[in-house]
């Protein structure tokens, strides 16, 4: 016998979903308080979204005021993440900073060290050190380098067997 759509609505109720998306939800929150916030967002958005659920779905069975409870634990246990950290301790961004203006300090002193042992190997060679930081002569370029090959392949083989060659 062939039920109506009527009558199959009647007899075949849509399963509960209630009880599936709470320990779904309670068993997410059990996980995500242990982790900082950074890496475990505790609202309703984001917790509909790992899990795959609507957020109005939660928001329906009350569910809303445990994430909002388990993110205050969360909360209040501390765990920040390191981002979180970084943003709020103003007095480490200071240490860090410090430390390394210190290393730059302590690299720039290192390589005037080597100039000034470089100066004083070029006195002790007998070259005088204020020869060292001359700039370097700039190069030729009055004659242009194009056509070169064809000079060389003139000077290689002569001119004679240049021509002989088709070139």
């Amino acid at each position: 016998m062939a039920l109506t759509l009527k009558q199959w609505m009647v007899a075949v109720p849509r399963p509960k979903l209630e009880a599936k998306v709470r320990d779904a939800v309670r068993d997410y929150l059990r996980i995500a308080e242990t982790l900082p916030r950074g890496q475990a967002p505790l609202n309703t958005q984001a917790v509909a979204h790992q899990l795959g659920f609507n957020r109005k779905t939660l928001k329906k069975y009350g569910l809303d005021a445990e994430i909002a409870e388990a993110a205050e634990r969360q909360a209040s246990k501390g765990k920040m993440s390191a981002r979180e950290s970084g943003l709020r301790s103003y007095a480490g961004i200071l240490h860090q900073r410090n430390r390394e203006i210190e290393a730059m300090r302590r690299r720039s002193e290192a390589l005037l060290a080597r100039v000034c042992i470089a100066e004083g190997n070029a006195q002790r060679l007998g070259i005088d050190p204020t020869e060292l930081w001359k700039p370097l002569p700039v190069p030729d370029r009055s004659m242009p380098h194009t056509g070169t090959q064809k000079l060389q392949k003139v000077s290689k083989f002569g001119l004679n067997q240049l021509n002989t060659r088709g070139l």
